[in-house]
């Protein structure tokens, strides 16, 4: 069998329903390493809430984060890491959308950067930041963020969204990890930011063809990857359009294992 690579999305796709890797899902993954096939954690996470599923998994090639920005090896040097920056000055002026919009709380984040326009606490995938020594302002943004995400309320996702397609046409935004209700992200990257051309980065960079690509996935932000994969696999619990686009879909949900029992099958891994 040609090595392939397998694209893997993380919440709601290989994390469980408590947002962990499951012995099995761990086991399968590194059969299929063990087996010459490269994994590929491909998520809308930044890189610092990433890295401790990587090593759980024992993975030592590339990693991809926010939907694509950020492109690299963690804990090593690589001549191919790429990362989709947004110029700090268009990165300020996206604070102005909190004139017009009830936004709990935006953060600028890049590789091991993290700027919040003021201190919180209980936002989803994001630390307590109750006493912040910078802020995501004119003084504490100095390093060029990879992308910005706004916590709303879900009724104002779509104006929002909107809004920012509008004023800033330049950029491409988009929601992730299925969250509704009050704390539903809008992540704002570069148009030069997604899944699928990370994925054909990395597949470029390995010498692996377009058929011999799998993807898993499960929200919005997975969709272009799945369309672009040889074999785009949606989840059982998949949103409708994933569902729609995917050539495949797992014979469970996330919270059952579904990537690591498709792999098996898929790649004649032992269970």
């Amino acid at each position: 069998m040609n090595q392939k690579l397998i694209a893997l999305d993380l919440d709601g796709t290989t994390l469980n329903q408590d947002s962990q890797l499951s012995v099995e899902t761990i086991k399968t993954l590194r059969a299929a390493t063990a087996a010459g096939h490269l994994v590929v954690i491909t998520t809308g996470r930044p890189d610092s809430i990433t890295e401790n599923f990587y090593d759980q998994i024992g993975l030592t090639g590339p990693m991809i984060n926010f939907n694509g920005g950020l492109i690299q090896k963690p804990h090593q040097q690589w001549d191919r890491e790429l990362q989709a920056t947004i110029p700090i000055d268009t990165a300020l002026q996206l604070l102005d959308l909190r004139q017009d919009f009830d936004i709990r709380v935006m953060v600028a984040e890049g590789k091991q950067l993290l700027r919040a326009d003021h201190p919180y606490t209980n936002i989803p995938f994001l630390p307590d930041l109750p006493h912040p020594a910078h802020l995501f302002d004119q003084a504490g943004l100095t390093q060029a963020p990879i992308s910005v995400t706004l916590f709303v309320d879900g009724d104002l996702l779509a104006p929002l969204t909107t809004a920012v397609h509008q004023r800033f046409p330049q950029l491409v935004a988009k929601t992730w990890g299925a969250w509704s209700g009050e704390h539903t992200a809008l992540e704002i990257t570069t148009a030069h930011a997604s899944k699928s051309r990370a994925v054909a980065y990395v597949a470029g960079a390995y010498g692996i063809a377009q058929p011999d690509i799998l993807a898993f996935g499960d929200d919005l932000n997975d969709l272009d990857m799945i369309e672009y994969a040889g074999v785009g696999v949606a989840m059982q619990n998949a949103r409708q359009e994933v569902l729609a686009a995917a050539n495949a879909v797992t014979p469970a949900d996330n919270a059952h294992d579904g990537v690591a029992r498709f792999l098996q099958s898929y790649l004649h891994l032992a269970a």
